[in-house]
């Protein structure tokens, strides 16, 4: 396990490697300990926008030691696609992704959104929103995301109408229907591990779920 200390000190050895700035966006349990929602991770997922940014923090990690694995993400609803590039030494495992995080895009809007950004060195690190990492989160099945999730919603002002929006988004610019995904983990959620969401808010993301379904039934 990585605690944020721990993690910023990884941040700048890999930043003091680079030879130029780059930037990168933090998502999972890596981003919730810059909220205070998390002691530690089991591993570290940033997401890039430029495959040769991704490179040069590969061969970064290269140099500090760390070693490419198989990927070990699991997803539940489609075929693994999308998944990261893997690179560990001994306990420390980083998760590097290139723009789309299993079944979502890094949207402009997430990006908007951002208003954490840490620079280590060369190693320009941005911190996605709340109401992001929980949308990051809803179509994969690695351990501990449904306890992650809730632990967001249990500790952060969660704005509903940015989750419904940006899932709308999503299932604009992907092949997914994600907010089929959405309803069934956010229904999960407060059915199994009682989370505070609202009634209003499922009602409305299966109503947009049953919409969309009944026009791809259509099409076809």
């Amino acid at each position: 396990m990585i605690e944020l200390n721990q993690q910023n000190d990884l941040f700048k050895n890999v930043g003091e490697k680079l030879k130029k700035k780059i930037e990168c966006y933090v998502i999972g349990g890596s981003a919730m300990m810059y909220y205070g929602m998390k002691g530690s991770t089991k591993d570290i997922d940033l997401v890039f926008e430029h495959e040769n940014d991704r490179n040069e923090v590969i061969n970064s990690l290269k140099i500090l030691g760390y070693e490419e694995r198989k990927s070990k993400v699991k997803v539940l609803y489609f075929k693994k696609k999308n998944t990261p590039i893997l690179l560990e030494r001994e306990e420390v495992r980083f998760d590097l992704f290139l723009n789309k995080i299993i079944s979502t895009v890094l949207s402009d809007s997430m990006k908007d959104r951002i208003e954490m950004i840490y620079e280590y060195n060369n190693l320009i690190i941005k911190v996605l929103a709340p109401e992001d990492l929980i949308i990051t989160k809803c179509a994969t099945e690695r351990a501990g995301d449904r306890k992650d999730a809730l632990e967001i919603i249990r500790l952060a002002k969660i704005n509903w109408e940015i989750i419904i929006k940006e899932s709308i988004y999503q299932a604009e610019v992907t092949p997914y229907l994600f907010p089929v995904f959405l309803f069934d983990f956010l229904y999960e959620l407060k059915e199994d591990l009682k989370a505070d969401i609202p009634k209003e808010v499922l009602n409305k993301i299966r109503k947009i779920s049953e919409d969309l379904l009944e026009r791809k039934l259509k099409k076809k």
